[in-house]
């Protein structure tokens, strides 16, 4: 880690970024102590019916949503720092309502609350991350960011799945997890240089100036596609693969392998992060994510590979494409992004990938309820070409003679 950020302010930068990498860490455990147990917390310990308890999930997403755009205006203004801090301590005031509530309100507005924390932090951290080591090395920081998060998530479920067993345990994870959140605030909060930013022209226009930069709407909409396919379209369609194949031990082989390609493939994807362009790797990615779905239609057809071995490919293809594009979106965000708006552009990217998110499931109940899944891996490599054609066509990064005159130049500010 030395080596990325050598050039980014010597020893207590490197103190900064791996104070803010071990908050992302313990964030991460608390989230996968938490998120993939709500229904369960909701459903069978809350006592609510699943209609009530699907539509408290997606309010948290619909908070996601909604916190992004004021989360990037907020960050510029304020700092990464301070904002990452903010959406931490939304988070530590929300989850221990979870773990105490009974009532569909307070339950709901916890999930909420805690939703829009995360909204907050996640793009302050990559704001900060940007402001704090330099450009050439964004990649690789950003594949390392990606891969301790993922390490955290991992280990988290892990734990969070043997309070499974006794159902009484399950509201003390969300309990754990507003401590894990807590001591990633006090990481955030206790390390790094304190001294005064370099003040920023008021940004004139705001999001309205970003999204006039055509780079960074064809950008937007590339990532818009990929997160339906390769987040999207992943988090939802396996399940329905192994059931529909009465195989439904088939996920975890999924879960197992997409982890493990993460996370022992990081060390190649940090070292080859600069021996091709982030616009190149963002292609890799649409290449895996179509490559993943177009391995399950001899499946779908009744020939080819075994349910369980075409996901397991899948999962692998995928976990290669998240390292790509997981260094790669923002560092193109930042190449674009003058200084003023450098939040406003991660939380614009990070409203687009949500929206992909959300956009993959309701892709693939739409197909099921059809009864073709053929059609749902088709679109999923129509979605991946389009992706592609975006990126063709986006000229990479340009310095812009109207910013520049309106003081929008790419200065790099001190972290805050």
């Amino acid at each position: 880690m030395a080596r990325l950020i050598r050039t980014g302010g010597g020893m207590a930068v490197l103190r900064t970024v791996r104070l803010l990498l071990a908050a992302e860490l313990t964030t991460a455990l608390g989230i996968g102590l938490t998120e993939p147990y709500v229904i369960v917390l909701l459903h069978d310990v809350r006592g609510l019916s699943l209609t009530a308890a699907t539509g408290v999930l997606a309010l948290a997403a619909v908070a996601g949503l909604l916190g992004s755009p004021f989360a990037g205006a907020l960050i510029d203004r304020y700092g990464g720092r301070r904002m990452m801090a903010a959406g931490l301590a939304l988070a530590v005031a929300g989850l221990p309502v979870v773990a105490a509530a009974t009532g569909v309100v307070p339950v709901a507005a916890g999930i909420a609350v805690t939703a829009l924390g995360f909204a907050v932090s996640i793009p302050a951290l990559v704001t900060l991350l940007a402001t704090l080591t330099p450009a050439h090395d964004h990649r690789r920081i950003y594949t390392l960011q990606y891969t301790v998060y993922n390490i955290g998530m991992a280990t988290g479920a892990a734990l969070g799945g043997l309070a499974l067993a006794h159902r009484p345990l399950i509201p003390l994870l969300w309990a754990a997890a507003a401590l894990t959140c807590l001591a990633a605030l006090g990481m955030t909060v206790s390390g790094g240089p304190r001294a005064t930013p370099r003040p920023a022209p008021a940004p004139p226009g705001g999001y309205r100036h970003a999204l006039a930069d055509r780079r960074l709407v064809r950008l937007l909409g590339a990532a818009a596609l990929l997160s339906t396919v390769g987040f999207g379209i992943f988090s939802a369609a396996p399940p329905v693969f192994a059931i529909a194949a009465h195989d439904p031990a088939a996920l975890s082989w999924v879960s197992v392998a997409n982890c493990v390609a993460v996370v022992a493939g990081a060390p190649l994807a940090t070292r080859l992060a600069g021996r091709f362009s982030a616009r190149a790797a963002l292609l890799g990615t649409a290449t895996l994510w179509a490559l993943a779905w177009a391995v399950c239609i001899p499946t779908v057809l009744g020939a080819g590979l075994s349910t369980r071995a075409a996901l397991t490919c899948a999962a692998i293809l995928t976990g290669a494409g998240e390292l790509l594009i997981a260094g790669a979106l923002p560092a193109l965000v930042d190449a674009i992004a003058p200084a003023p708006l450098r939040g406003r552009c991660h939380a614009l990217s990070s409203l687009a990938q949500t929206a992909g998110m959300a956009a993959g499931p309701l892709l693939v109940t739409a197909t099921t309820a059809t009864g073709r899944p053929l059609l749902l891996l088709s679109a999923a490599i129509a979605l991946s070409a389009a992706a592609t054609g975006l990126l063709l066509e986006y000229g990479g990064p340009r310095r812009d003679r109207t910013a520049r005159r309106r003081g929008l130049t790419r200065v790099r500010p001190r972290a805050r």
